[in-house]
């Protein structure tokens, strides 16, 4: 066959950590096209960099060296034959690790009795309605694993879990964060500022064969597909900010101011709490607000219906039209804690956020959202407190129990 191209992109199949310090090893498949001359070598390169590194031979396999044990990074390959370099495969990220034995919580002879560990990822596990590996996030998301058994060393997880995000101009960082544990099988990761945003993020596990402690007798061993990196995605970074003394909400769109709204908000007695709240999928285009459900007397009886409401908490923090409010919205707070907006305002909100987008409260005179309150509510822990709850932080990873939801809340808050 006459030469006519440069090969299509190989497969890669898996990256993972070689059998020696600061190796790691690519397995692909050839191209299904070869573009008509044999392919002579394969190359590969590192976060989205220009040198490009010649694999040895074509066997299938490909082995990096001189990398950082720990890091994660992001390699690519390319196919080349007599014309040149082919396409190239979107990016595989793995992390180099220890050789077998040299990992302290990875024995090369794993202790008896012990029970394999396997454990799931939720992309958006403070209740945003969504399934995070599908779609793309609002920055305020909070990515947890929980294991199927109770982990007694949180310290070994948090050693062997990574957290980087691969940028819109496709360089890759480290996201500065801490690991939060909400209960002995569930673990939080909050970065210490919003995700960035139009970002790949990955969550990378070296937890296969590590031994996460001891229950009774029984040593608990991470099961072999823990060796593994999670992922999910954000949009453009939207943060709307609401000011109870200026009685306005501005929006800010990957840094940019995007729009300034006029709001009323909770009145004397009722004021709406501060601090960061987090939109989810819970949002009704028409909603009746009744003051029964807040337990008022026939002196200040309504039952009012209003459109486009999205709700903040469970506790019954909305933001929704209201037309009878309309001679105080942007002039002062009169509600019974919600957000009250003119029409169109209320409608390009419900339109125009999804799950994970930020909206942060301040100068209200209420108090702080409560940390169990609503899909915002682990961000408004103090950050100092929050390194309490991880094993590595300030604290020792104990489960703080002190701060626990009500056995119930008011689910339908004012108008």
């Amino acid at each position: 066959m006459t030469p006519g191209s440069t090969p299509g992109a190989p497969t890669i199949l898996n990256v993972r950590g070689g059998l020696a310090s600061g190796q790691l090893v690519v397995t692909y498949s050839a191209p299904s096209s070869d573009g008509g001359s044999p392919i002579t070598s394969y190359e590969a390169s590192i976060d989205r960099g220009a040198v490009w590194w010649p694999c040895a031979g074509t066997s299938g396999e490909c082995v990096l060296t001189n990398l950082r044990n720990g890091t994660q990074y992001r390699v690519a390959l390319r196919a080349v034959n007599a014309l040149g370099a082919g396409v190239v495969t979107e990016p595989a990220a793995g992390v180099p690790t220890l050789p077998m034995g040299s990992d302290p919580d990875k024995p090369s002879s794993l202790p008896k009795p012990r029970a394999w560990v396997g454990a799931s990822f939720n992309a958006a596990s403070n209740s945003l309605g969504v399934d995070g590996s599908k779609v793309r996030l609002g920055v305020g998301t909070l990515p947890a694993i929980t294991f199927t058994r109770p982990i007694p060393d949180k310290r070994v997880v948090e050693t062997h879990l990574g957290v980087s995000a691969v940028l819109a101009d496709g360089k890759v960082r480290k996201v500065d964060g801490a690991w939060g544990w909400t209960s002995d099988r569930t673990v939080v990761f909050r970065p210490k500022e919003y995700w960035p945003g139009h970002a790949t993020v990955l969550v990378t596990s070296t937890m296969d064969r590590a031994v996460l402690g001891r229950s009774g007798s029984t040593y608990l061993v991470g099961k072999r597909d823990l060796a593994q990196t999670w992922t999910f995605r954000t949009d453009r970074k939207l943060i709307a900010q609401v000011d109870g003394a200026r009685v306005n909400m501005r929006v800010f769109i990957d840094g940019q101011r995007a729009a300034t709204f006029p709001v009323s908000l909770g009145k004397s007695g009722w004021e709406t709490r501060n601090g960061v709240k987090v939109i989810s999928t819970d949002k009704e285009p028409v909603k009746i607000y009744r003051s029964t459900s807040l337990g008022l007397g026939p002196e200040e009886e309504y039952e009012l219906e209003a459109d486009w409401n999205t709700r903040l908490t469970p506790t019954g923090e909305f933001i929704h039209t209201a037309t009878w409010a309309y001679g105080r919205i942007g002039i002062y707070n009169g509600s019974h804690g919600c957000t009250n907006m003119r029409a169109e305002d209320a409608q390009w909100i419900y339109q125009k956020t999804i799950p994970g987008d930020v909206v942060v409260y301040a100068n209200t005179g209420g108090t702080t959202v409560q940390e169990w309150n609503g899909p915002g509510g682990l961000w408004n822990i103090p950050w100092a407190e929050w390194l309490k709850k991880s094993a590595l932080g300030s604290g020792s990873g104990q489960v703080d129990t002190t701060t626990e939801a009500p056995t119930s809340v008011v689910e339908d808050a004012s108008a």
